[in-house]
């Protein structure tokens, strides 16, 4: 017997047999098609394996996970029953289809939208507070496959939440009233909401350490699931019970163009997370600055197709808002940056004049970080200003080259006028991103209100309309612009008092100009070459 056996193996060994094996049951170093389907996909395993794998069993074990699952299904099996027996005998010559996906929505939102972001958040908070987190730093995984690894154990846990679900969906259809499409639409939006909501968990999670910021974040995380569940409810159920969006072409792109900018989202959402728990010596700021630039153009590409769709000059001066906002949002928190680079950062700074003169803005630092917010800002305001201006149809109330001044003067001014509070405070109270977000909220509010209290002071009464002093308050001014043409003597003067502020603080950015490339130590090669040899 031992003899057959061994005869057998050396049979299975021989190269010349493995023609009479299933292609799927051969050797992955073999060659061809399926052997290298195996080999990719055995790389994809260890990539995902170290860390997917302990969060797939901690969270499908978990209570949490055990009692919605099990309360998914039972409110799936009550709602049918209910639904079939609130509308018999008329079930079966009326369609029901819309009232049953209607409530279908329900049983698959709340667990997707509400209970995988907080349980992601929770996960990444406990191995913050417990410790374990410092077991993985000094693994060889990085704080970037820590953070999705929390992201691709929610996804996980959505396919189960879906996997449950499909069935009463395909229930739905038979009864008729509702078409595929409109079911599909439901799923994808579901979907990408949830994953939403879920990168903003991990993103908040990783904000403070201690207890008090932390129940602040999870009240965060709760407001952006009741935001999320509003909003996704609002619309899907309105495509539900009001019209068939799924054959509508406008949704359509609108669900594209949610997808497109929603997974921008994600991924700098995510970047942020791990660069929050990345080591202090690592370069945390590049990577971001490319995602956000990348966003940008994104969202620009957006805005043009929108615009190319429509012929409605109003929509590139909403994107041309959304554009100022996003750059005076960003801006501010990299002025919590520090302006010192370790010598791990230096060592990958560009090497040539051209390559200092074009990527010097995505270097860390709050100077740099304001000249590539307001610089990036301007652009994207000016790029959407001319292309409305070139295929508009339908004019805007105010100009779009108008509008787009007036952005850039509001980013350059509010931004400007941040930096230089900041920058004599952080020298006392540290660099963080909540001092400049403080100062910005201030200033923001400070601005709003300023020229009503000169205008009680002068006159003893409120102003009655829109007057050139109101031009300090961003509200009322962006306000102005959309309903009444705005004046283009007052949007240049917003963008020339913003220039000039920006101008100021271009006198003190050249100490982060400073800093050149510094060669790789040697004991650091030898380092990356032992790594880099086999076994």
């Amino acid at each position: 017997m031992t003899n057959v056996a061994i005869d057998q193996t050396s049979k299975q060994d021989d190269p010349a047999d493995q023609d009479t094996y299933h292609p799927l049951a051969r050797d992955r170093n073999e060659a061809g098609f399926w052997g290298w389907i195996d080999r990719q996909a055995d790389k994809v395993s260890s990539w995902l394996n170290p860390i997917l794998i302990k969060e797939a069993r901690q969270s499908l074990k978990s209570k949490q996970f055990l009692i919605t699952f099990f309360l998914m299904l039972l409110a799936s099996w009550f709602w049918t029953v209910v639904g079939i027996v609130t509308q018999a005998p008329d079930v079966y010559y009326t369609p029901a289809g819309q009232s049953l996906l209607a409530g279908y929505y329900f049983v698959l939102a709340i667990p997707l939208i509400a209970m995988v972001p907080i349980a992601a958040h929770r996960s990444l908070v406990a191995e913050l507070d417990d410790g374990t987190f410092e077991m993985l730093a000094i693994t060889r995984l990085s704080s970037m496959r820590i953070v999705t690894g929390k992201l691709n154990s929610a996804i996980l846990q959505m396919m189960v939440y879906f996997a449950a679900i499909v069935p009463c969906l395909a229930f739905s259809y038979l009864m008729r009233g509702i078409d595929l499409p409109t079911i599909a639409m439901i799923l994808v939006i579901v979907f990408f909401t949830a994953l939403l909501v879920t990168s903003v968990g991990l993103l908040l999670a990783t904000v403070t350490m201690n207890r008090a910021g932390q129940m602040l974040s999870l009240l965060g995380v709760f407001f952006s699931v009741l935001f999320a569940e509003f909003m996704c409810g609002a619309f899907c159920l309105g495509s539900i019970l009001y019209s068939e969006m799924g054959s509508d072409k406008d949704a359509i792109l609108l669900l594209i163009l949610f997808v497109v900018v929603g997974m921008s989202c994600v991924v700098i959402f995510i970047r942020a997370a791990a660069a929050r728990i990345a080591p202090v010596t690592e370069n945390r700021s590049t990577p971001l600055r490319w995602c956000m630039f990348t966003q940008q153009l994104l969202w620009i590409a957006v805005i043009m197709i929108m615009l190319l769709w429509e012929r409605d000059g109003d929509i590139a001066n909403f994107g041309t808002m959304i554009v100022g906002g996003y750059w005076l949002a960003m801006g501010t928190l990299m002025l919590g940056e520090s302006p010192e680079l370790s010598p791990r950062v230096q060592r990958d700074l560009p090497k040539t004049y051209l390559g200092r003169m074009l990527l010097t803005w995505f270097n860390p630092g709050p100077g740099t970080g304001f000249l590539f917010a307001t610089s990036s800002g301007i652009a994207g305001a000016l790029t959407l200003s001319l292309f409305a201006t070139i295929y508009g149809d339908r004019e805007a109330e105010t100009q779009p080259l108008v509008f787009a001044m007036i952005i850039s003067g509001y980013l350059t001014g509010y931004l400007g006028i941040t930096r230089l509070i900041v920058m004599p405070l952080s020298f006392r109270l540290g660099r963080s991103f909540i001092l400049p977000s403080a100062t910005m909220a201030l200033v923001l509010a400070f601005c709003s209100i300023i020229p009503t209290v000169l205008t009680v002071i002068a006159t003893g009464s409120t102003p009655y309309g829109y007057e050139p002093l109101e031009c300090i308050d961003w509200m009322w001014t962006l306000s102005e612009s959309f309903i009444n043409p705005y004046s283009p003597p007052l949007a240049l003067l917003v963008f020339c008092v913003g220039m000039t502020l920006a101008l100021i603080n271009l006198l003190l950015l050249f100490r982060e100009f400073r800093y050149r490339r510094i060669a790789v130590p040697q004991r650091v090669l030898q380092d990356v070459a032992s790594k880099a040899e086999p076994g």
